[in-house]
């Protein structure tokens, strides 16, 4: 991903100068005519939608698209999946110079400053502010306000992406059946975390707890912004050389030093990789911080060779109430200037179709992902998914989807800048680097905060 994105940084000139701005691309049509063409007068208009879904869950949303497709019967949607996300992004990158990007497609929050810089997304918020297609301030007010302020994030007085219904956010996931013998219940703070995983490992030798590594930064910024690290600021200045940080590294060292904490790499099971959740599963420790959409990865299957015990999801632990933090994880979705506005129109309805809450109801209880508003929180159908017991289908997903919901309020985005996507990798370097290689952490973080 790294060497896709500094091929496209390179190429963003070129680009410049051969798309000769996105008019020629649109048209002549302006927005208004384009909605009198196509909401009004029902003109035919193709739009192209790619999508990084696994095969998975591809089927849920392509039946969206579909049923998108029987609503404005004028609208024809060529939607495909392309893979995996890096891969995604690596095509999304190709096409863009050639100029042969599908109308709209989501990319992860740290592509968008690379493309808006290069001009090729377009900035949503005229659509979304328009009478006629757009949402009215109540309705606006509906989303939750962390996936709005994201995509207003990227440039001041714009909104060059909308939040799509992917979003994930990291969730505590623990052997209940172990808790319950012990009369415990999951940690809700730092400090439990390390008294409950320091009893364990007496009792069983086995590291207590872990922290996934899939999302190399995710341990080092969650903790770092609860013990005070200002992390990144909203315009986009790295500040993770200072105390706080130190403090919530030696945290964590002191924790893995005595035995009591772990990571996925150094778990028997693991085979060296990122996720906890197969050592978990068989007893190489007793909770671990990981994302909320994998919780079926979690579930033990005894036919496997796993221990049998129920498991438990519950809100990320935090240092202290006063300066509560997670973060959400997923992307958004961009309309490509290398589009008509005609097409540019049809995707903002197909983004607002995909949107809407009487549309995700079975997106979300059937893929583990999480509403993006109110309204899809209350619809009955999702209402009563929540309250699932255990046995059933869905609990597994309806525990995450609880313990997320239950951090709404506390949720924050990762500030794209020009080289977030560098800077979150060099984290992720870091983290390992002091928890398993030694580094020093002072000079890893000064050097961090030099480069960026």
């Amino acid at each position: 991903m790294k060497r896709v994105l500094c091929l496209f940084a390179a190429l963003i000139l070129c680009f410049s100068v051969t798309a000769g701005g996105t008019s020629e691309a649109a048209g002549a049509s302006t927005m208004e005519e384009a909605i009198q063409s196509v909401v009004v007068d029902k003109e035919p208009v193709a739009i192209s939608f790619w999508t990084g879904t696994g095969a998975q869950n591809y089927p849920y949303l392509e039946a969206m698209v579909n049923s998108f497709m029987e609503e404005y019967p004028n609208i024809t949607v060529d939607f495909s999946n392309q893979g995996a996300l890096n891969d995604l992004t690596v095509k999304l990158t190709q096409n863009i110079v050639s100029r042969s990007t599908p109308t709209i497609s989501n990319i992860a929050t740290t592509t968008f400053p690379e493309y808006i810089a290069s001009g090729a997304i377009v900035d949503l918020l005229p659509y979304c502010e328009n009478e006629t297609i757009g949402y009215t301030d109540e309705e606006l007010a509906d989303f939750f306000p962390n996936y709005i302020s994201e995509v207003k994030s990227y440039e001041e007085g714009t909104m060059y992406g909308w939040p799509t219904n992917k979003k994930t956010t990291d969730v505590l996931i623990y052997n209940k059946t172990f808790f319950d013998e012990h009369g415990w219940t999951a940690p809700t703070n730092w400090d439990e975390v390390a008294e409950l995983s320091k009893a364990i490992t007496e009792e069983t030798g086995i590291p207590a707890f872990s922290y996934d590594t899939a999302y190399g930064d995710a341990a080092f910024k969650t903790l770092s912004m609860q013990w005070g690290s200002p992390y990144v600021t909203a315009d986009g200045t790295v500040d993770v050389y200072n105390e706080a940080s130190l403090e919530a590294i030696d945290y964590y060292k002191t924790n893995m030093d005595a035995g009591y904490f772990t990571l996925p790499s150094l778990m028997p099971s693991a085979n060296g990789g990122n996720y906890s959740n197969v050592g978990f599963k068989k007893g190489e420790c007793y909770m671990f911080v990981g994302s909320a959409a994998g919780i079926q990865y979690a579930i033990p299957n005894s036919e496997a060779g796993d221990m049998e015990f129920e498991v438990g999801v519950a809100p990320v632990p935090q240092k202290n109430s006063e300066n509560a933090v997670t973060f959400s994880k997923g992307e958004n979705y961009a309309v490509f200037s290398n589009s008509t506005e005609e097409q540019r129109v049809a995707a903002w309805l197909l983004i607002k179709y995909l949107s809407a809450a009487e549309n995700n109801v079975e997106w979300f209880i059937k893929t583990g992902n999480l509403p993006i508003s109110n309204s899809q929180v209350e619809e009955p159908e999702y209402q009563a998914f929540l309250a699932s017991e255990p046995g059933s289908a869905e609990y597994y997903f309806a525990l995450e989807a609880n313990a997320a919901l239950a951090m709404q309020d506390i949720m924050t985005f990762d500030v794209a800048f020009a080289d977030s996507l560098d800077f979150t990798e060099e984290i992720g370097t870091m983290w390992k680097s002091v928890m398993i290689g030694g580094a020093d952490p002072e000079a890893a973080l000064k050097a961090i905060d030099e480069e960026f």
